[in-house]
């Protein structure tokens, strides 16, 4: 399947993904793709189209930030800015379990000025990050559904959009009230100003969007008294929860380093004859 992915890419008007939340790839027109990429950058709330390259200005500006920090404190010490580098790029996952297959946008700030710098600002701030109401694998998640006690009716709720939502003013005000005044933690060895500063360039958005921004909910109940969560299908009974493996309906339930055996696994030449007629009837 690898190596068909890698045939398919050569198609010009074929853009081959991964789909979102699903180990599987997703085709789709070319045209088509970059029809829904344009649609998410056309949004003049989250997205400003650039007269110039900011890149060389960002390393000046992020230097001069952290040139001070290293003069105010010993005890961290970040690297200058130095490599060539670029902005940001966008791309899409398609959500193969929304109507219409939308995308997922992504921008990868890997080649971006700050991107170490945030990598780094990560490290120093993860050990202030409160772990009581949250989970970190389907495993813990089950050890948490043993022996509560169930009442009313189950559902998930999930965050429309988070990343472009959250109020990063409000975020940069607790995360220093977490680190500075919060008498059970350490005080970072970080001026205050310094480390709000950085944490300003970190998360910059439109200032008009910042002030207007709030968290919108999408909820799913429970069908026949079952609820996906996680990789886990829940259905609550007298005493408690029962639990099983939630298989998403677009897995393909093919094995990529399965043996030789695995009835699923078929030859690269034969996968990509068969998307080549799959798409042969499709209109875009």
């Amino acid at each position: 399947m690898r190596e068909a992915a890698r045939e398919l890419r050569k198609e010009a008007h074929v853009t081959v993904r991964r789909a979102d939340k699903t180990a599987a790839f997703v085709l789709i027109g070319t045209e088509e793709y970059h029809s829904k990429l344009d649609q998410i950058l056309g949004d003049s709330s989250k997205f400003e189209k650039l007269s110039y390259n900011p890149t060389e200005e960002i390393k000046r500006e992020t230097n001069k930030t952290i040139g001070k920090i290293n003069t105010a404190t010993n005890a961290v010490h970040f690297q200058n800015i130095t490599e060539d580098l670029s902005p940001g790029y966008l791309y899409g996952n398609g959500k193969t379990r929304k109507n219409g297959n939308p995308l997922r946008p992504i921008i990868s700030q890997c080649p971006t000025p700050k991107y170490h710098l945030t990598k780094r600002l990560n490290s120093l701030l993860t050990p202030y990050v409160l772990n009581e109401y949250s989970v970190a694998s389907s495993t813990e998640f089950l050890g948490k559904l043993k022996g509560s006690p169930t009442s009313g009716t189950i559902a998930s709720l999930d965050v429309e959009s988070l990343f472009t939502n959250v109020p990063v003013g409000e975020t940069i005000d607790l995360i220093l009230e977490r680190v500075y005044r919060d008498p059970s933690t350490p005080t970072l060895n970080i001026p205050e100003e310094a480390l709000q500063t950085l944490l300003e360039d970190m998360e910059t958005l439109c200032r008009t969007f910042e002030e207007s921004s709030c968290l919108r909910f999408t909820v799913e109940h429970s069908k026949i008294g079952r609820l996906p969560f996680l990789d886990v299908l829940i259905s609550p009974n007298t005493t408690g929860f029962d639990t099983s493996v939630y298989i998403k309906p677009t897995s393909l339930g093919l094995c990529l380093n399965g043996d030789s055996e695995c009835p699923t696994r078929h030859k690269a030449s034969t996968i990509k004859a068969y998307v080549h007629r799959a798409l042969s009837h499709c209109p875009s």
